[in-house]
C-alpha cells in the first residue's frame, strides 16, 4: 500500500513535466513558423503599397502632361512664355519633375523649364537651340504614345527617365513636349515615406539597380513583384522584412520549461502533504458524516478562529462556496456570508463558555440557504458551530419581502417616468420617486400642492374626466408644470380607471412620462423644415403653404392669424410656425405681397465668392425684419429673392413702408475683405384680395412687377394694379418683342447721341475741341412710337437678341459716319455701348473686327463702352475682346464704374482708356460727402493708372462745377447736353462748318 502511494507521488508529476515540455516546444516551433509567414505577408503588403504609390505617381504625371498638350494654345503669340508659365505651374503643383522641355517642329530645343527647388537635373537652358538628340531622346512626330529612355547622368550621379511625345500628332507644327524625372530623388522620397528602416528592398529597371536598402537574405522570406510600369518603364521590386533581434519561439520554449519544472515540483509537494492524514481525522470524519446539521470545528488563532474540521453536510449546505470558505478565517467567512455579528458572539462563547443560538437571515447569494439556525458551543479549547437550513420556515415571508422590494425598485428606478394614484376627484394621493427627478418636488409635497404647479391643462379636460367617470380609458393627454427650478416641464398622463365589483369608480391609476425634450425636438424639426437655414426666415415651402392659407381665408372672409417664430426654437414655451384660424367670420382685411429681388448680388458673389454672398443675404434679411411686424410674413424664396406679405395694411400704408425700406437698403454698404459694394432692391407689389385667383398667379404677377421695377432703374418698387392683368403685361411685352424683331429686320431703330463734354477746358474754348459723344439707341414702333431702351433692351437680353442689336448699332453708326466725311474731321471719339452677351460672343467679335477693318472711319475715333459688371464677370472674355479691337486701333471705356468698388483690383488688368464713373455717385455729389469722397477716389486712382475719367448724370451746373474742381476730365448729362438724333448732330455740324 505504501509503495503504491509513493509511486503516485513521483510518477504523476513526472508525466505532467514531460507533457508540458512537449506542449511548450511545439508552441515555440509553431511561433517561429508563424513569424516567418508574417514577415512574408508584411513584405508583400508593403511591396504592393509601394507599387500602387509609384503607379499612381506615374499616372498623375503622365495625365498632367496630356492635359498640357490638350490645352496647348492655337493662337498664342508667344508659345515659349506660355509653355514656361504652364511648366512652372505644373512643377509647383506636382513634385518629381527634374525638367520640362519644349522642342519646336524642326526638332530644335526652344526652352527648358526647371523647378525652383533643389531637384537635381541633367538639362538646363544651355541646350536651347540645340537639336532634340542632345536630350538623349528621339521622338516620332506621328506617334500618340510617349517615347522614353533611362539614362545615367554623370553630372548628378542619378538615373533619369526622359519621356516625350509630339504635342499633337495631327498638327506637327506645335512641336514636342519632353519631361525629365530624377529617379533616385523620387524613389528616395516615396520609399522613405512608405517603407521605413524595418525592410530591406531593391528596385531595378533595365538591368540597373535604381534604389536599394539593406541586404536581401535568402531565407525564404523574400518577396518579388512582377514587373510594373513607372513613367513608361518596367520596374521590378524585391522586398524583405528584417528579422527581429529576439527569437520569440526559443523564448517560449525556455520559459515554458522553467514553468513546467516549477508546476511539477509544487504538485509533488501537494501530493506528499495529502498522504499525511492522521487516523484521528479519519475517525472524526466517520462520526460527523452521520450528523443532520453542518458541523464546523474552529481553533483559536491570532485573535480569530480557523476552521479545522467540517462534515460532508456542511459541504452540501454551503455548496458553491465551500472551497472559498475553507481557506478563510471565521471573521472572513462571516463577512463573506454577510453575517457580521456572529464573530462577536463566538468570541463571547469562547470567553464565557455560555452557548449561543439564533435564527439569522442569509442575504448573501453565494450559498443556497436563505435562513439559518446557528448554535455555538465551546469544546475544550475549540469552538463547535452547528448550522441548520431553516429556509422553508421563513420562505413565504421572505418571498413576499423580495416581491415588494422588486416592485419598488422597478417603480422608483423608471427614467423620466413615474406611476401615480388619484382619487375619484382627481387628487393625487401617491406618486413614485421618479417624479422628484423630473420636477424636483418631494412626493408628499407634490401630492399636497399639485394644483399650484400646474401652468396649462388640456382644452379637453372636461371630456377626459367624463370618459374616466364612465369607466373608460381616455387617450393620453399633456399637462404643463413648473419645476422647482422654474423651468417648464410637459408631462404626458395615461389614466386607467379602477372600478369595484359593482362597476363604480373608486380610484385612478396610471403612468406619466416627461415629454419635454420630445416636444422641443419636434419644434426644432418643424422649424428647420419651414425656415431657411442661412437667414432664419420662412423658406419657399412654408411661404407657399401660408400664402395658400391666406388666399383661402381671404376668399372665405375669415379672420386669419398666423403665428411664427423668427428665431430658432428654444424651449417648450416658444411658439411654433403654425397657422391658427379664427372661425369667427369677419370681413377680411386686405393684404399686400411684395416680391423682392436684390440688385448687384451676382457681382458680390462673382467678386468675393459665395461666403460673401451668404453674409450679404444675412445682413439684408436683418434690414427687412425691421419693417415687418408679428403678423406679417417674411420669407426667402430663392437665391437673392425675398417675399413679404403685409397683413391688414392698405396699399398706401405698404408703399410708405417700402419707401423707408428702399432708403435703408440704398444707405446700406456691404463691406467684405476691404471691398465696398452698393446694393439695391427691386420690388414688385401686388394687393391680395377676393379677386386673387391662385398663389401661382399672384407670385407670377408680383415677379413681373419686380421685373418692371428692375428695368425702370432698380432700387424701386412697381405696383401691379387691378386693371393691369397679367395678360395685359404679357401682351405689352409681346408687342415690344415683335417690334424688336421687326426693327432688326427692317432697320426700325433710331440712333441718338449725347455729348461728352470736357470739364477741364473753359466753356468758351470747348467749341474749338473735337466732339466726343455717346451713341444711344431708340426703338421706333408705328403702333406706340418710340420705345424706351429700359423696356426693349431687357427683353433683347432675355431672348438672346442683344448681340444682334449691338451689331446693328455698330454697323449703322459707321454707315452714318461714312456718309458724312466732313463730320468725321470734327469728331474726337464716338462711344458705342456693347452688352455682356456680345462681350462673350467670339463670332460677334469677329464681325465687329471685320467691319472696323473695312470702314473708312478711322478706328481711333471709335470707343467701345463695356459695363463694369460684365467686365468683372467675364474678365478673360473682356481682356480678349479689348486686346483684339485695340490692335485695330479702337479705344475702350469702362462704364458704370464703382458700382461694386471691387473694380480697382480688375482695373489694372483691363486695358481701357476711359473710366465712366457710375451716375449713382455723381447725381448727389454736391450734398453727399460720401459720394464726393467716392468720386474723388475713383478719379485719382484712374488718373494714376493713366486713364481719363467721365462723370455720368451731371444734372446741374453745381454738379459740373464740383467735378471741375476735382479735375474730372469729362462730364455727361442733361446739364451739359441732351440726347438728340445722330442725324441731326451730323447735319448741324455740317451746316455750321459750311456757314
Amino acid at each position: 500500500m505504501l509503495s503504491r502511494i509513493n509511486h503516485r507521488i513521483y510518477a504523476f508529476p513526472t508525466v505532467l513535466f514531460l507533457f508540458l515540455t512537449l506542449v511548450f516546444v511545439s508552441a515555440g516551433v509553431s511561433i517561429q513558423s508563424e513569424e516567418r509567414a508574417a514577415r512574408v505577408s508584411k513584405a508583400n503588403t508593403v511591396a504592393e503599397q509601394v507599387k500602387i504609390s509609384l503607379e499612381v505617381f506615374s499616372t498623375e504625371r503622365i495625365q498632367a502632361l496630356h492635359n498640357v498638350m490638350r490645352n496647348w494654345p492655337t493662337f498664342e503669340p508667344n508659345q515659349v512664355d506660355w509653355f514656361n508659365a504652364q511648366a512652372l505651374s505644373l512643377m509647383g503643383m506636382q513634385k518629381g519633375y527634374s525638367s520640362l522641355a519644349f522642342v519646336n517642329a524642326k526638332g530644335n530645343i526652344e526652352w527648358i523649364a526647371t523647378p525652383n527647388s533643389g531637384v537635381k537635373t541633367r538639362l538646363d537652358n544651355r541646350l536651347v537651340g540645340e537639336p532634340m538628340s542632345e536630350l538623349g531622346l528621339t521622338i516620332s512626330s506621328m506617334s500618340e504614345k510617349f517615347e522614353s529612355t533611362l539614362i545615367f547622368s554623370p553630372q548628378t550621379q542619378h538615373h533619369h527617365i526622359l519621356i516625350g511625345r509630339a504635342i499633337s500628332p495631327q498638327e506637327p507644327e506645335h512641336g514636342y513636349l519632353i519631361a525629365g524625372f530624377d529617379v533616385q530623388s523620387i524613389l528616395g522620397v516615396m520609399l522613405g515615406e512608405l517603407v521605413g528602416p524595418q525592410f530591406n528592398f531593391k528596385l531595378a529597371a533595365d538591368n540597373a539597380i535604381l534604389f536599394e536598402s539593406g541586404v536581401l537574405v535568402n531565407d525564404g522570406t523574400q518577396v518579388s513583384l512582377a514587373p510594373f510600369s513607372f513613367i513608361t518603364r518596367d520596374f521590378t521590386l524585391s522586398m524583405q522584412s528584417q528579422l527581429s533581434p529576439y527569437n520569440t519561439g526559443m523564448l517560449v520554449i525556455v520559459i515554458g520549461l522553467i514553468m513546467t519544472a516549477l508546476v511539477s515540483y509544487v504538485l509533488h509537494k501537494q501530493l506528499k502533504g495529502a498522504v499525511s492524514l492522521s487516523d484521528s481525522q479519519q475517525r472524526y470524519l466517520t462520526a460527523s458524516e452521520a450528523s443532520l446539521d453542518a458541523l464546523l470545528i474552529y481553533q483559536p488563532s491570532d485573535e480569530d478562529f480557523v476552521l479545522v474540521e467540517s462534515n460532508s453536510y456542511s459541504r452540501y449546505l454551503f455548496r458553491g462556496a465551500c472551497d472559498v470558505l475553507h481557506a478563510m478565517t471565521l471573521s472572513e467567512q462571516m463577512r463573506y456570508l454577510e453575517l457580521h455579528d456572529i464573530p462577536k458572539h463566538v468570541q463571547s462563547v469562547a470567553e464565557t463558555g455560555v452557548p449561543y443560538e439564533s435564527h439569522l437571515p442569509l442575504t448573501s447569494d453565494k450559498v443556497a440557504p436563505e435562513w439559518l439556525k446557528i448554535q455555538v458551543v465551546k469544546a475544550a479549547n475549540n469552538i463547535a458551530i452547528t448550522v441548520r437550513d431553516v429556509t422553508e420556515r421563513f420562505k413565504a415571508q421572505q418571498d413576499l419581502k423580495r416581491s415588494e422590494e422588486k416592485y419598488r425598485r422597478l417603480v422608483d428606478g423608471m427614467h423620466r417616468h413615474f406611476v401615480y394614484t388619484k382619487t375619484v376627484d382627481h387628487t393625487f394621493i401617491y406618486v413614485s420617486a421618479g417624479l422628484e427627478k423630473i420636477l424636483g418636488y418631494a412626493q408628499e409635497t407634490f401630492c399636497k400642492n399639485e394644483p399650484k404647479y400646474v401652468r396649462q391643462v388640456p382644452d379637453e379636460t372636461f371630456e377626459i374626466r367624463e370618459i374616466i367617470a364612465r369607466g373608460n380609458k381616455p387617450e393620453p393627454y399633456l399637462v404643463h408644470y413648473q419645476s422647482s427650478g422654474g423651468k417648464s416641464v410637459v408631462l404626458e398622463f395615461s389614466d386607467t380607471p379602477i372600478l369595484d365589483d359593482a362597476g363604480a369608480l373608486i380610484a385612478i391609476e396610471g403612468i406619466a412620462r416627461d415629454v419635454t425634450k420630445e416636444l422641443v425636438l419636434q419644434e426644432e424639426v418643424f422649424f428647420q423644415a419651414n425656415h431657411d437655414q442661412l437667414t432664419g426666415l420662412l423658406n419657399r415651402y412654408a411661404f407657399d403653404a401660408q400664402l395658400r392659407e391666406i388666399l383661402l381665408h381671404t376668399n372665405d372672409s375669415a379672420e386669419y392669424t398666423p403665428f411664427s417664430v423668427t428665431g430658432k426654437s428654444g424651449g417648450i414655451n416658444s411658439k411654433t410656425n403654425v397657422t391658427a384660424i379664427n372661425l369667427h367670420r369677419e370681413p377680411a382685411k386686405p393684404s399686400v405681397m411684395c416680391f423682392i429681388d436684390m440688385d448687384r448680388f451676382k457681382l458680390v458673389n462673382d467678386s468675393c465668392g459665395h461666403p460673401a454672398g451668404d453674409k450679404l443675404l444675412k445682413e439684408i434679411s436683418t434690414i427687412f425684419r425691421q419693417f415687418v411686424n408679428g403678423q406679417d410674413l417674411l420669407a426667402r424664396i430663392g437665391g437673392d429673392e425675398f417675399c413679404i406679405i403685409f397683413r391688414n395694411q392698405s396699399l398706401d400704408e405698404v408703399t410708405q413702408c417700402l419707401d423707408k425700406l428702399l432708403l435703408a437698403v440704398s444707405n446700406y454698404r456691404f463691406v467684405y475683405d476691404d471691398k465696398l459694394f452698393f446694393v439695391g432692391a427691386s420690388i414688385g407689389v401686388i394687393e391680395i384680395n377676393e379677386s386673387t385667383q391662385s398663389a401661382e398667379a399672384l407670385i407670377k404677377a408680383a415677379d413681373n412687377a419686380c421685373y418692371k421695377a428692375k428695368h425702370l432703374g432698380r432700387n424701386r418698387y412697381f405696383v401691379f394694379r387691378e386693371n393691369d392683368s397679367q395678360m395685359a403685361i404679357d401682351d405689352s411685352e409681346n408687342q415690344v418683342l415683335h417690334a424688336l424683331h421687326k426693327a432688326l429686320q427692317h432697320d426700325g431703330f433710331e440712333l441718338y447721341s449725347q455729348a461728352i463734354m470736357p470739364l477741364t477746358v473753359p466753356q468758351e474754348e470747348q467749341g474749338a475741341h473735337l466732339q466726343h459723344y455717346e451713341i444711344l439707341l431708340r426703338l421706333n414702333s408705328k403702333e406706340s412710337g418710340l420705345i424706351s431702351p429700359g423696356l426693349f433692351i431687357p427683353l433683347a437680353e432675355r431672348h438672346g437678341l442683344m448681340n444682334k442689336v449691338d451689331l446693328w448699332v455698330v454697323d449703322n453708326t459707321l454707315k452714318t459716319l461714312e456718309s458724312n466725311p466732313a463730320h468725321i474731321d470734327n469728331v474726337g471719339k464716338v462711344a458705342i455701348n456693347l452688352s455682356g452677351i456680345t462681350l462673350g460672343d467670339e463670332m460677334a467679335l469677329h464681325k465687329i473686327a471685320q467691319r472696323m477693318q473695312s470702314t473708312t472711319v478711322p478706328a481711333e475715333k471709335i470707343c467701345f463702352e463695356i459695363t463694369e459688371t460684365t467686365a468683372v464677370t467675364n474678365l478673360n472674355a473682356a481682356k480678349h475682346f479689348i486686346s483684339t479691337l485695340r490692335d485695330i486701333g479702337c479705344s475702350f471705356a469702362l462704364d458704370d464704374f464703382g458700382a461694386g468698388m471691387s473694380s480697382f483690383t480688375y482695373l489694372k488688368n483691363l486695358d481701357v482708356d476711359y473710366v465712366k464713373i457710375d451716375g449713382s455717385f455723381v447725381r448727389n455729389i454736391v450734398h453727399d460727402p460720401i459720394d464726393h469722397a467716392t468720386v474723388t477716389a475713383i478719379n485719382n486712382i484712374a488718373h494714376s493708372m493713366g486713364k481719363q475719367t467721365v462723370a455720368e448724370f451731371v444734372v446741374d451746373n453745381a454738379t459740373a462745377e464740383v467735378l471741375r474742381k476735382l479735375k474730372v476730365d469729362y462730364g455727361q448729362g442733361f446739364a451739359l447736353d441732351k440726347p438728340k438724333p445722330l442725324a441731326h448732330r451730323v447735319q448741324w455740324r455740317v451746316k455750321l462748318a459750311s456757314a
